[in-house]
């Protein structure tokens, strides 16, 4: 639905994708509008500026298009103002009647679409929460949007991406691979570099690491869910989760939730079933949360949780006996308008930050978890390294192996740019 209020206003020229302000109560009713966080991404529309909002929580996938003076009255709607005080502020600010019934309008459309902070979004919330956490598998979220959802497309869509691969050769025992979340699209090169090397690989378990792009209250989430793709059913271990299950550590960090709509692991799965075709393969899937208060200094990396996570899993993986390799989802920089920034994108900034890049992946080459961790804390993480929480761990678990990096790619539209790069690492001689 398309809101677009005709009136000849600057409100507040949005120029960059925003969040709009959100607090963690519900209100019962649509009379003190509350809107939920949303993501917003400018469009052109009808040869207008136009502003794309949608859920990126993905409880509803319906977004809306509105006029960037439809966003001012968004930004009104905190749950502390009625639809007459929205009105006054709307006046007051741009000298212009906006009739309420418009408003009601607007609210209702935010409140069916569930854009709303309230009770109807609490009880929809809650069911679809719930019917999730009782299912045993974790359907696919991005089949028919990211890549096809018909297994035989499917086929044909990844034999294009991966037949001009070199399949590259082994250098010893593969213990773990490094590869991009990014789309398919954007991210061929390096899937396509890095990936062929699992067929080198013969092993049982697949512990994917990924970054959670929800907010979570764990460092660690970890799901015991079969996971589907169009090409089937990629099947958890049952045997590491009732280890999980029955460590007092780790059974607290068995969260679901945040895996059903987050991409960085699923993207991995169909390229895994597809290249490891006939392998007996099972996942433990692990998506990790953010380390802003470790960047900021609030935590410390000998903090407590780190260190007994880590500890309690290696433990673990070693009663469990089976080989493994861990894998990380992650990608690196992500810089420019569509990220905030406000200077432009130009070819020095780029390769600035390429070579930033490299100093990170020459930790990384190192296996060096700390090191990694403190390059990006040098540099305050003004870049956003996406993958750094999946990466870290992944380079707690592998100490003592090395690593080489098989690709990188810095993908830009010349307004914003992403980096992302595949390794390969190898048990140290």
């Amino acid at each position: 639905m398309l809101y677009a209020l005709h009136y000849t206003l600057c409100a507040i020229l949005y120029s960059v994708p925003f969040t709009i302000p959100s607090f963690l109560c519900y209100t019962n009713d649509v009379e003190k509008p509350k809107m939920r966080w949303i993501e917003a991404h400018p469009v052109m529309h009808e040869d207008r500026e136009m502003l794309l909002i949608r859920d990126g929580e993905g409880i509803t996938e319906n977004p809306l298009i509105v006029s960037k003076d439809v966003v001012y009255l968004l930004s009104l709607m905190d749950g502390t103002r009625s639809l007459r005080d929205i009105q006054v502020e709307y006046m007051r600010t741009f000298g212009e009647l906006i009739y309420i019934e418009r408003i009601q309008e607007l609210v209702e459309t935010l409140n069916v679409n569930l854009f709303l902070l309230n009770d109807h979004y609490k009880n929809y919330y809650e069911k679809l929460k719930e019917e999730y956490e009782q299912a045993h598998i974790r359907k696919p979220y991005l089949s028919g949007k990211s890549y096809p959802e018909n297994k035989d497309e499917l086929l044909v869509f990844l034999d294009e991406m991966f037949q001009a691969t070199a399949h590259g050769e082994s250098k010893g025992d593969i213990t773990g691979i490094l590869a991009p979340h990014i789309d398919y699209a954007r991210g061929k090169e390096v899937y396509r570099d890095t990936y062929p090397y699992i067929k080198h690989i013969d092993k049982p378990l697949l512990i994917i690491f990924g970054t959670s792009h929800q907010p979570t209250d764990k460092i660690w989430n970890i799901s015991l869910k079969d996971f589907s793709t169009p090409l089937g059913i990629i099947h958890n271990s049952k045997e590491l989760g009732r280890l999980i299950r029955n460590n007092p550590v780790l059974k607290e960090y068995i969260a679901e939730w945040h895996h059903r709509n987050e991409h960085s692991i699923e993207l991995q799965l169909p390229v895994i079933q597809f290249l490891a075709a006939g392998k007996n393969i099972e996942i433990l899937p692990i998506l990790t949360g953010s380390m802003h208060d470790y960047m900021t200094g609030q935590k410390h990396m000998e903090d407590e949780e780190i260190m007994s996570i880590t500890e309690s899993f290696q433990e673990l993986l070693n009663i469990y006996g089976k080989p493994y390799i861990v894998i990380s989802g992650a990608d690196l920089a992500h810089i420019g308008a569509q990220f905030g920034d406000i200077h432009p994108l130009d070819f020095l900034t780029l390769n600035q930050s390429q070579d930033k890049d490299e100093a990170i992946l020459n930790r990384i080459r190192n296996v060096d978890a700390s090191g990694f961790f403190n390059t990006i804390q040098d540099e305050k993480d003004v870049r956003r390294i996406c993958g750094l929480t999946p990466i870290y761990f992944q380079l707690n678990l592998l100490s003592g192996s090395q690593c080489e990096i098989v690709s990188y790619k810095q993908w830009t539209d010349g307004k914003s740019s992403v980096s992302f790069a595949g390794g390969v690492f190898y048990k140290s001689k």
